[in-house]
């Protein structure tokens, strides 16, 4: 308002005063509708920092105490059937529960799951025999398969290259992943066994010689074409030498039972109406097809070799003269004792020390020393392929050969032999034999 008492100085003073009031006014406003719109955010901020102040703290807390928590899971191993258990555990250590063998050495162990046998027990078993690395490893497999308290009692052949998933599927009994083995021709029963040994197989290897060494009647049973087999005898000569895809967890019977039938299925009966022809056995067959394998090694001398010998038992004061069943007898005699799990170690079919004639055999083997005994001896001495037994069904005795030794064409160890009708003939042959072949 306009004081005309007052100078234009004074005027111009008042004027200007109310002007910055008027100034002075509009910024507080500014401010505080600045202040109210900035007052969420900062809410919000204030509470961002504090969330993230205790994640860092919880993050720590776990940080520091999840070594003891862990231990104190793996004192308590059936506690991982809980998911958060299981979960911490794969942040933690994901190692403690993969599902990876506890080695990569391989070591054939048995072990004897008693019937009744609590998880808590088996586990501290199969760790302690160092099959799996730990007792929370064990548990966890056992959780994933959905058998807790379910596991089979039995005699296991395990190893700790297996991974716990296999081992707890072995328990199970269920058949596992197929696997390939292959017994040769040749072999005698302890390389069978030492061989399977050396397999993924979880029989147990005792179990399996038990079989083959003294088959159960029941199991003799079976099989018509065994009920000739003379009582005490094993099983030598009848495992069918072949390539067989079986389940990792087949039992040792089903092993044998497998090996059997091939044979049962390879011995055609055509093969069985000559024999009956020729008044021989199935038995007889095996015996001398044994000895053609450990002789012959190209099939088209099978025949032959096999009417070298056929012809020897049917003429009166002839012995078979067969180096193979003195190695059969020698080996046996000295290493017939040794524990299964040395089978392994030992070369079965090591050269005669001497002359067929002047080696000695227990008298128990007496029977195997066939330069001095006729007739053939008691028992097969190794696994017959097909083409022996064949041979050994229908020799080649047609061109009356007595005699046979090993040939060196140009020097060369190929596997053939020179046959002869007379001694002559065949002192010639050896006497080419030993100009020809390396010593």
């Amino acid at each position: 308002m306009y004081d005309p008492s007052l100078t234009p100085s004074e005027q111009e003073e008042i004027r200007n005063a109310r002007i910055r009031r008027l100034r002075a006014d509009r910024l507080a406003t500014d401010r505080r509708r600045s202040f109210r719109r900035l007052q969420p955010l900062a809410l919000l901020a204030w509470i961002g920092g504090a969330i993230g102040l205790t994640v860092l703290v919880l993050f720590l807390a776990v940080q520091a105490l999840s070594p003891a928590m862990m231990a104190w899971v793996e004192e308590r191993p059936t506690l991982i059937q809980n998911d958060f258990i299981v979960k911490f555990v794969n942040w933690y250590d994901p190692s403690a529960i993969a599902d990876t063998p506890a080695s990569d050495t391989y070591n054939r162990i048995s072990v004897e799951i008693p019937p009744g046998a609590t998880d808590t027990f088996i586990g501290q078993l199969l760790v302690g025999k160092g099959l799996i690395a730990t007792e929370l490893a064990f548990h966890h497999a056992v959780y994933e398969a959905n058998r807790e308290g379910n596991l089979q009692a039995g005699v296991y052949d395990l190893s700790p290259t297996m991974a716990p998933s296999f081992i707890i599927a072995a328990l199970r009994q269920e058949a596992g992943p197929e696997e390939s083995i292959t017994i040769l021709e040749g072999w005698r029963l302890e390389e069978m066994v030492a061989y399977l040994g050396t397999t993924d197989l979880t029989m147990n290897l005792d179990e399996f010689r038990s079989l083959v060494m003294t088959p159960p009647p029941d199991l003799l049973a079976e099989y018509p074409f065994l009920a000739e087999l003379p009582a005490g005898r094993t099983l030598e000569g009848y495992l069918y030498p072949d390539t067989y895809r079986v389940f990792a967890n087949a039992s040792a019977r089903d092993i044998v039972e497998r090996l059997l039938s091939t044979f049962d299925q390879r011995f055609t009966q055509d093969m069985r109406d000559a024999l009956t022809a020729r008044n021989l056995t199935i038995d007889y067959a095996v015996r001398l097809a044994s000895i053609v394998e450990r002789e012959a090694v190209l099939d088209e001398e099978r025949p032959l070799i096999a009417g070298v010998y056929t012809s020897r038992l049917q003429t009166s004061g002839w012995v078979l003269d067969a180096d193979p069943t003195l190695q059969w007898g020698l080996a046996t005699a000295q290493y017939g004792g040794l524990p299964v799990d040395q089978w392994g170690t030992v070369a079965w079919w090591q050269p005669l020390p001497a002359a067929g004639g002047d080696i000695t055999l227990p008298e128990e083997l007496a029977a195997y020393q066939t330069y001095l005994n006729g007739g053939l001896p008691p028992a097969p001495i190794a696994a017959p392929r097909l083409s022996s037994l064949q041979a050994a069904v229908a020799p080649d005795q047609s061109q009356g050969y007595f005699f046979f030794v090993a040939a060196c064409p140009n020097g060369v160890r190929d596997g053939s032999h020179r046959f002869a009708v007379t001694l002559a003939e065949h002192e010639a042959n050896v006497a080419q034999m030993t100009a020809e072949c390396p010593s």
